[in-house]
């Protein structure tokens, strides 16, 4: 082992994942919209720098999009192509194989009617293993900022593109 970063072969299990739900304040559609704007993820996913539509194809409900994202962190930049298959308003799950960064990567948000209307139950998850061994042990050191900033990141575009999110209304029990 050199400066830490050894052959890989110090923990054999290399993959990461990543599960959450939350009720967010926007209404499924809104929520789905932003997720699926991959073109848009530049402008506010954590460390992407870069976000291009390259195909885009509808079969029925289902849209299938082709995107290069371009993904920075600390001192590496690494591209990647990732698979979209998205139904509107119900999920949007992005894959990726075979990339020079990624053994693989898969990465589901589910959109359900929330707990009142104009709210969201939102399932996300994401599992991924890194090529790279050195990918890999970057990953540990920052693997939970990086998952707790991810959702959030979405909830803030929400807010950016439909204003603030719906808020319960405050019962008052106060008798006059």
């Amino acid at each position: 082992m050199v400066l830490g970063i050894g052959d890989g072969d110090e923990d054999k299990d290399h993959a990461r994942h990543h599960q959450e739900e939350r009720v967010i304040g926007y209404p499924p559609d809104q929520l789905f919209d932003v997720v699926a704007a991959v073109d848009f993820y530049e402008d506010f996913v954590p460390w992407c720098q870069r976000s291009e539509i390259l195909i885009r194809k509808q079969e029925g409900p289902v849209e299938e999009v082709e995107a290069e994202l371009e993904v920075g962190f600390k001192i590496f930049t690494e591209s990647y192509t990732s698979h979209v298959t998205q139904e509107r308003p119900r999920y949007v799950r992005s894959t990726v194989s075979g990339s020079n960064l990624f053994e693989y990567l898969d990465c589901l948000w589910e959109f359900n009617s929330g707990p009142t209307p104009n709210k969201t139950a939102l399932k996300f998850r994401v599992d991924f293993q890194f090529r790279s061994p050195l990918y890999h042990r970057v990953a540990n050191l920052f693997f939970d900022e990086v998952a707790a900033r991810m959702v959030s990141s979405f909830e803030r575009r929400c807010e950016q593109v439909y204003g603030p999110p719906i808020e319960d209304p405050v019962v008052s029990n106060v008798e006059q």
